[in-house]
């Protein structure tokens, strides 16, 4: 984690404009002075550390620093969802959504903007509070799709983002097999050999969204994908030595985003000799194998974190401490 030896100095791209990115910056510098504020960290030597922590990976951030922080404040800071630091924190993400992460891409605030201020505004809500409450931890390399995928999957809700692998399943073919795959049933992966997760994702989407993402041409998902591939495709075509004019690299990515990237690249095949494509396809491979180690990786974890709390739960429930009033009175006849 990078060190931060100012807080008006988080990382976040402002947008081109200089005059956008000072006033970006001004609203920052102002949400970090609160924070210190609301906590009392102004004497506090760690206060960078842990307002760093804060922006990164939201208020479970400051477990760590309890003893930091006065006892009351502390516990008042943590509880509930009405607190002044976690409406910092939602003040502080839903900036950088439409900043950082919107500037450049019109439809993405769009997008936003329809969920905040129309009939999904509590689903919004939700969203924004979780990662004000756990900051990066769900936005994977690319926090726009991650964003659209947790407000389109309105059914994966807290509880299957900590205890199931569900969102890691459904990241995974959808970088890897595109929007199709959202109702496709075929129980092997086409980019691989493993098994293709057997979570049924249309049991956590509105089947009206189903049905927006998978036949408008311009969908979110759609233009998501677009932009997650757009800078893998070019790296992988200069590694290839394949060399393409923007409009098959458009076709490519439009497939790529319905289809996957395997199939996406098919497009390119007729554009290109046929020793550079076979060195494409490779290349393509190596980098799914990478995704598909990746997403292996995550999923062990959080399967790994639920067992565990299993555990710990049927261990407490067997515990002389949580015998009943009525075993201990048996026990003791």
């Amino acid at each position: 984690m990078a060190e931060l030896s100012d807080l008006s100095q988080i990382k976040l791209s402002l947008g081109k404009n200089s005059s956008d990115t000072n006033d970006g910056d001004d609203r920052i510098k102002s949400i970090t002075d609160e924070i210190i504020y609301v906590l009392q960290l102004k004497d506090n030597e760690n206060k960078d550390q842990i307002v760093n922590d804060l922006l990164e990976s939201g208020r479970q951030s400051l477990v760590k620093y309890e003893n930091d922080i006065i006892f009351e404040i502390y516990t008042a800071e943590m509880n509930g969802h009405e607190g002044k630091l976690i409406n910092l924190l939602k003040h502080y993400f839903q900036q950088q959504w439409e900043t950082q992460y919107g500037t450049s891409n019109e439809w993405f605030i769009v997008f936003l903007k329809q969920y905040q201020n129309g009939e999904k505004h509590d689903l919004y809500e939700h969203v924004l509070t979780r990662t004000a409450e756990y900051g990066n931890k769900y936005m994977k390399n690319f926090p726009i799709l991650s964003i659209i995928l947790q407000l389109l999957f309105e059914g994966i809700d807290d509880q299957c983002l900590r205890e199931m692998p569900i969102f890691h399943d459904l990241w995974f073919t959808i970088i890897t097999e595109g929007i199709e795959s959202i109702t496709n049933d075929d129980k092997k992966s086409i980019t691989s050999n493993v098994d293709k997760p057997t979570t049924n994702f249309l049991d956590y989407i509105v089947e009206d969204v189903v049905n927006e993402q998978k036949n408008n041409k311009e969908s979110i998902l759609f233009q998501a994908l677009r932009l997650y591939y757009d800078r893998p495709l070019s790296s992988l075509l200069e590694q290839s030595n394949v060399k393409v004019n923007n409009d098959v690299k458009n076709k490519a990515l439009n497939e790529i985003a319905n289809h996957g990237l395997l199939k996406g690249v098919e497009v390119i095949k007729p554009k290109t000799t046929v020793n550079l494509y076979k060195r494409l396809l490779e290349n393509v491979t190596l980098y799914l194998k990478v995704q598909q180690e990746q997403y292996l990786s995550e999923r062990h974890k959080t399967t790994d974190i639920s067992s565990s709390a299993d555990t710990k739960s049927k261990t407490a429930l067997n515990s002389p401490d949580t015998t009943s009033k009525e075993d201990k009175g048996n026990q003791s006849k």
